[in-house]
């Protein structure tokens, strides 16, 4: 009976190192995956980043090429073609003179006509006709006629780092279209010059210096310009 009285010197239990050690691996299994819920926190809110910049660069792309390939419209095309027992064709075109490209402030201005029928078109530029686009404290603007330079871009979501438009023009001489030879008349062939442009957009995101995108398009202007004459 004494013997069973007797307590248990041998019950197991945790020591006070055992209980450091699992400590400790439990904290360092905390730690990593923390770290890895953390990378790829930063990594999706990177991509959340990358998304949108590439976005909206995308729409600032679409509106410029849309914008540019009207530059030169004018609703007076048929005046400068030749036809048989019609008045002397218009030999230039202002709104299509008005397009130029300033490499140094990255911007372009360009023209169209706004007039709504033939009759209405008198060929003179208003400032209602006159457009534009360029970089202004890394935002990129749109000039609208009468209304001055307007945001294009949210300086808080994006930062325009570069904006350049390329004119890459072919010139076709039209010379068979003339029943005469030249004869070293001024001006003659006619020919038809096709405007091409490459337009390229660089941003990086504002809150993200790592987050950089850039955007390179291409397309023509829809309004070709045809310059000289044939002998009459």
């Amino acid at each position: 009976m004494l013997a069973q009285l007797k307590p248990d010197l041998a019950q197991g239990g945790w020591s006070l190192i055992e209980m450091m050690v699992g400590i400790t691996v439990g904290m360092i299994v905390v730690a990593g995956a923390s770290l890895m819920i953390t990378q790829q926190l930063a990594e999706h809110r990177r991509l959340l980043l990358e998304t949108q910049v590439q976005q909206d660069l995308r729409a600032a792309a679409d509106l410029v090429l849309r914008e540019l390939r009207r530059a030169g419209a004018t609703r007076q095309s048929a005046a400068f073609v030749w036809a048989p027992a019609a008045a002397a064709p218009l030999l230039h075109n202002e709104y299509a003179k008005y397009t130029s490209i300033n490499k140094g402030k990255n911007q372009v201005l360009y023209s169209y006509s706004i007039a709504k029928t033939a009759d209405e078109e008198d060929n003179q530029i208003i400032s209602k006709e006159q457009f534009g686009f360029q970089i202004s404290n890394q935002t990129l603007q749109l000039h609208l006629g009468g209304s001055g330079w307007q945001q294009l871009t949210d300086p808080e979501v994006l930062l325009v780092t570069d904006f350049s438009i390329v004119a890459k023009p072919q010139v076709l001489a039209m010379a068979e279209l003339c029943e005469n030879p030249c004869a070293g008349l001024a001006n003659c062939p006619p020919q038809l010059t096709v405007n091409f442009f490459e337009i390229t957009i660089s941003a990086r995101a504002k809150h993200d210096a790592q987050v950089l995108r850039s955007l390179r398009v291409n397309s023509r202007m829809r309004n070709d310009q045809v310059s000289g004459v044939c002998p009459s």
